[in-house]
Formats: structure tokens, sequence, C-alpha cells
């Protein structure tokens, strides 16, 4: 059975289309399975084993089966030069093997076909770019759908990392507080410590003191040992925490007293001695109670035996030192210091109640007195870090800073684990320009605590102080993610906007400017608060927000009427308007000229106020200020020039200029404005000299008006 030939050429376009679509369809299935194997671009290897498959069927006569091998290959990549003209040669020998000639036999066929393959590469090229077109367009889709999905993870992990961020922020501050609550526990029970051994030696001195005149009295010695019997179960009830029953046990021994009734060779001190005792040991207890009303009992029970003691014995001075305590708890100052003063004088070998009379001191600013009382504690005892601490802090206070700094260190020596100490040695050293060994003191302070944010922010002014930027940002930031939910910190606000803007981040500082001058009410120094409100508006100026920046300039004025920097700032914003504000700008200048005369800013800003005025004297008269203030500002020397010229002191410009050259050889205005003066002087041909300068070394330089003048002299 014969089929006639297909005639592409007189085909309908839109059958022809469709046609070879199909055909392509039919031969890309085994090009597309391969494709999927072998990846979207496929490999070279790949590629030349599909060839060299294509070129052995074709070797065979197996023209559909080359196709079929060779449309995997232009499927992927319908410009392949290669596969065109290989299909090109292989339908050409289709085409023959099946043409007028006969028609080769298929052995399970008897059908024979030929094809005419006019047009038909165009109308697979055709098929192809269609198809090339549809994959394009569904792998654009593909990439808008990848995005999508993208952003919403983006979106689910910034959720989860905020999340995990705040749960970290809070663990932090948990953190925080329980350090701060061990630190204090720790410090409580070390000065409790040492009011024990302290109490205990005491004591000690009182039994052997007991027993020498006991050998005397078999009676008296009876009496004596009721008393110290109660007071002992009262102590093994303290430590039990009946206080009930101590509490009964030490009425006992009170009411027991005075023995031998009142034998003058034991009484009154022995009655006052063991009031004294139970007073220490109700005291001691109260330092260690858990609950607050306890404390509060026993601290009550203390005080009232301490003032039986003191009422027999003036002397007593344990009861003295309780009763310092007590009024230093309530913040009666004198009293405590009264108290404390008569307990040192009685015992001047006890470290701690020095300590004390030391806080007592500090507090009611006696630093001179405060600084003796540390020092002789230390003396007494030199391991107990508080008292050193403490008289650091004194020295800090009395402006011996090398003292200080010292006394910091050496708390170091006897608690490495001292905070406080690291942080007001970090502080010294800022002081003394050693930002070095600052910057080391606050990374141990944050080494012991990563949640102390006076430390952070501090570092990071040290950085900033370096110049490392970058450090600064991470130090300011790091304290910023400790800030509690809802709380604002301007102060850190402001700074971590400076350093932002000095690594040129300049969206993300004009948000921290905005952020400190938002919350700067908080601030309570007005000064401070200006400075914030001054920030935000000097980065509003240089980010050209103009009219944001006035605002806020004139608000820093409000704020504080001689803020230098202000008045000079915002008078330059009114000069450099179009046309400027001279007479606003003069105004201010001459303000900020008030405050500091030899302020160079503002003598050159003056200067040129009155120059764009015409007012030539005083333009003057300001620009020679600010030269003497900086002699080698060669700006200001071409501006003073200028005025001169204008004025039309000649000689005086000529002058400047020349000088000017002397030190800027290469600035070619000021040849030009020379040649000017020069010829306004009649020297016509020293200023031809002058021109042909900048002819020959800047031809470019205004050269109409170059060219101008040289034919003015010509």
């Amino acid at each position: 059975m014969n089929i006639e030939k297909i005639d592409f050429k007189n085909m309908d376009k839109k059958k022809v289309l469709a046609a070879v679509i199909a055909i392509v369809l039919l031969l890309s299935l085994g090009g597309l399975g391969m494709s999927l194997l072998t990846g979207k671009n496929g490999s070279k290897a790949a590629r030349e084993k599909t060839f060299a498959l294509v070129n052995l069927y074709y070797d065979k006569g197996e023209y559909d089966r080359a196709l079929d091998k060779l449309e995997s290959i232009l499927l992927e990549n319908p410009n392949d030069k290669d596969a065109l003209s290989l299909m090109e040669k292989i339908l050409s020998a289709k085409s023959n093997a099946f043409g007028e000639g006969g028609g080769v036999s298929n052995v399970n066929s008897n059908v024979n076909v030929t094809l005419d393959t006019d047009g038909l590469q165009d109308a697979m090229q055709s098929s192809l770019d269609m198809m090339k077109e549809q994959l394009e367009k569904n792998n654009e889709n593909l990439q808008k759908q990848i995005a999508k999905n993208n952003e919403e993870a983006e979106k689910t992990q910034k959720a989860m990392a905020d999340l995990i961020k705040k749960q970290q922020e809070q663990a932090a501050l948990e953190k925080q507080r329980q350090e701060e609550l061990l630190k204090k526990q720790k410090e409580a029970e070390a000065e409790r410590k040492k009011t024990e051994e302290l109490r205990k030696k005491e004591e000690a001195e009182r039994k052997k003191a007991e027993e020498a005149k006991l050998k005397k009295n078999a009676a008296v010695r009876k009496e004596i040992s009721g008393v110290n019997d109660e007071i002992q179960q009262g102590k093994s009830s303290l430590n039990s925490g009946n206080v009930d029953a101590a509490i009964a046990h030490f009425t006992n021994a009170s009411n027991m007293l005075p023995v031998a009734d009142g034998d003058p060779e034991y009484e009154p001190e022995f009655s006052a001695s063991k009031n004294s005792e139970i007073a220490g040991l109700l005291y001691d207890a109260s330092q260690k109670a858990s609950s607050p009303d306890d404390k509060k009992r026993l601290e009550d029970m203390a005080v009232q035996y301490a003032q039986k003691a003191v009422s027999m014995d003036p002397k007593a001075s344990e009861s003295l030192y309780i009763l310092g305590m007590d009024s230093y708890g309530k913040k009666n100052y004198q009293k405590a210091l009264d108290y404390l003063t008569k307990a040192v004088e009685n015992n001047n070998s006890n470290s701690l109640y020095y300590y004390n009379l030391g806080r007592v001191q500090f507090q009611m600013k006696k630093f001179t007195e405060a600084k003796y009382s540390f020092s002789t504690s230390c003396q007494l005892d030199g391991t107990y870090a508080p008292a050193r601490y403490n008289l650091g802090i004194t020295n800090k206070r009395l402006n011996d800073v090398k003292a200080a700094l010292s006394d910091f260190r050496k708390v170091h020596d006897i608690d490495s684990h001292h905070e406080n100490a690291y942080l007001e040695e970090a502080r010294i050293l800022v002081k003394m320009n050693d930002f070095a060994g600052a910057e080391n003191a606050y990374r141990n302070v944050i080494r012991l605590n990563n949640t102390n944010r006076n430390a952070l922010n501090e570092l990071g002014t040290v950085y900033s102080n370096q110049k490392k930027f970058a450090d600064a940002e991470a130090s300011f930031r790091q304290s910023l993610a400790l800030l509690q939910a809802g709380n604002d910190d301007p102060l850190t606000y402001y700074n971590l906007s400076t350093v932002l803007f000095e690594q040129k981040k300049t969206d993300d500082s004009v948000a921290y400017a905005k952020k400190a001058y938002e919350s700067s009410s908080l601030i309570k120094d007005v000064n401070a608060r200006a400075n914030i409100v001054y920030n935000y508006a000097l980065i509003c100026d240089k980010t050209g927000n103009t009219e944001e920046a006035i605002s806020k300039y004139s608000e820093v004025l409000k704020l504080s009427p001689s803020h230098l920097k202000t008045l000079i700032n915002l008078g330059v914003m009114y000069m450099g308007m179009n046309p400027p504000d001279a007479d606003m700008a003069l105004s201010l200048f001459l303000k900020a000229f008030a405050q500091d005369k030899n302020n160079f800013e503002v003598n050159n800003n003056l200067g040129s106020a009155y120059l764009s005025k015409e007012d030539y004297a005083n333009s003057i008269k300001y620009f020679q200020i600010a030269l003497k203030l900086e002699p080698k500002n060669n700006e200001v020397r071409y501006n003073l020039a200028k005025a001169f010229a204008s004025d039309r002191q000649f000689d005086n410009a000529q002058t400047t200029y020349k000088e000017l050259l002397k030190q800027q050889n290469d600035n070619w205005d000021g040849y030009i404005e020379l040649a000017k003066v020069t010829m306004a002087l009649g020297d016509n041909a020293m200023a031809e000299k002058y021109l042909q300068v900048v002819q020959i070394k800047a031809p470019n330089h205004r050269k109409n008006e170059v060219e101008a003048l040289l034919r003015s002299i010509k």
C-alpha cells in the first residue's frame, strides 16, 4: 500500500503546525526521558553518547530512531548547530530512501511513506520555539512560586528567631537577677560569718575572764553557770530554727541577772556582757533569717538586749555595734555614726566595726574619715574584699585615682570574681585615656556577667573613642538586646546612631537617632537631652532632610539657647538656602561668637556671612581672626583675599593671594583672581603670566573666563 507524499508547503499553516507539533512530541518522548535522567542541561559526556547513538542508527538506516535520539538534544538547545545539521542530514537521507525511487520495504509492513521535507525545518523550528517559550513560561512561574515559598519560609524563620531572641533576653534577665541575688546573698553571708567569728572571739574572751573570777567563789560560779546554760540552750534553739524557744531561754537567762545580788566584783559588767552576748546571737540569727517577719522580730529583740547592755555598760562594744547597724538600716546616719564610733573606741581590733563605720561616714560625705576607717579595716583584715573595694570608691571620690586604681586591682587578688571592681577599674582607665586597658577591664566585667548593660554601653563608648565603630555597634546592640520589652534607652540609641553614621549605615543611623529623640523626655538633664536632639538634627542635616534638621535645631535652642554647635550649624543652613538668609545666619553666628570668640568655625562663618552681605570691613575682620586661629587654612586665606579685593584693597588682596599660592601652587582660582587684582593695579604683563600658568597647567579650568581676560589685556 502506498501513501501520498505529504506536502508541507501547500498544507494549511495551522494544520502544518499541528502536524509538526504532533511529530515533534512523538519524537521527543525518548528525548524528554533522557533529559529527565541527565538533568536540565545534561552533561557533555551524555551529549557525546547521544550523538554517537544517532550516527549508529543513521548508518544502519534507522532514521526514525536516529531522529528520536536527536530530538533530546534539540529540546535542550533548539539552536544546537551540530544537532540541526545532523537532523537535516538524516531527513535528507530519509527522504531519499522513501522518495520516487520506489521506497524501502519495512520488514513488518507493506506501507511505503514518502515525506516532502520542504518547509519541515522551519515548521519544526517554529514548534520548538513555541515549546521553548512554554517551557520558559513554566520555569518563570516555577521561579515565582519558589520565591514566594522562600519569602514565607523567611517570615517563619524570622518569627522563630524573634521568639528565640525574646526567650534568650528573658533568660538573660532572669540569669542577671539570680546572679545579683546570689551576689548579695554571698556578701551578706560573708559579713555574717565575719560577725560570728568576731563574736566567738569576744565570747571566748568573756569566758576566760569569767573563769578567772569563778575560781574565787563557788556560789557565784553556780549562778553564772545557770545563765550560761540558758544562753547555750537558746543558741541551740536558734540553730535549729526554733525562735520561740530561743527567746524563752534568753528571757530566762536575763531574768537570772544580776548574779550574787549585784556583787560589785561581777556586776554590772557581767550582766552587760550576757545581754550583749544574747543581742549578738539574735542579731546574727536575724541576718540568716529567710522570713522577713522572723528577721524583723529577731532584729528588734537584738536591739532590746543591746540597749539593756549599754545601759549597764556604756562601753559594751558589741551592743554599740548592733545599735549602730540598726540605726544605719533606718538611715539615721548621725545616730549610727555615734554608736559605731563608740564601738571602735572600745574595740579597736575589730575590722568589721571599722568597715561599717566607714560606710556610715561615706553616706554622710565624710570621705576623709571614711578613707581612714576603710583603710584600718583593711589593715586589720586584708582578706575582706568589700572593705578594700569601698576604700577604692572613697579614694575615687577624693580624686586620688591612682590609689583607687591600686585598691580595685587589690580586690581582684582577694576575689577574682568581683565584677564591680573591674567595672570601676575600667572607668578610671577611661579617665586616664588608657582605652586599651579599659577595654580589657570591661571585657572582664562581661566575662563575669554578660548581662551588665552599664559595662556593655561603656565598652561601646571606649570602642568608639578608638574608632572601632563595628565593635562599638556590636556592644551597643548587645546592650539593647537586654533592654526589657516596652522600655527605651535614649542614650544607647544616641550612641548607636553615631557609630552607625560613622560606618555610613545611614538608614539605621537615622532610625536610631529618631528613636533617641522620641524617647529623650526620659532624660532629666536638660543639656543631655539637648545633645540627643542635636544629634538627630545633625544627622537629618547631613542626610539632606533640611526641613526636619532646621526644626530640630530650633528645638535644641529652646532647650539650650547657647548650644554652640547648633548656632553654627543652623546658621550654615540659612546661608545655604537659595537665596541665602544672611540676616538670620548672622544673628545665629553672632550669638555663637558671644559664647566663644576664639572658635574658628564661628569666625569663618561670620566672615562668609558678612561677605555675602557685601559688608567687607566685617568680613575681613572675622576672616583675619579665623586665619590666626588656623594659619594653614588656605580656604580662609582665599576668602580673605576675595574680601580685600571686593573692598578694593588691591594691595592686601595681592599679598594674600601670593601667600596662598606659596602654600598651594595648584590653586587655579587663586591664579585667576590674582590676575584680576594685578590688572586692577595696572600690571597687565604680570597678570598675563598668571593667566598663562592656568592655560598651560589647567587648560579647561574656567577656560572662557581666562581667554576673555587675556583678550582684554591685549
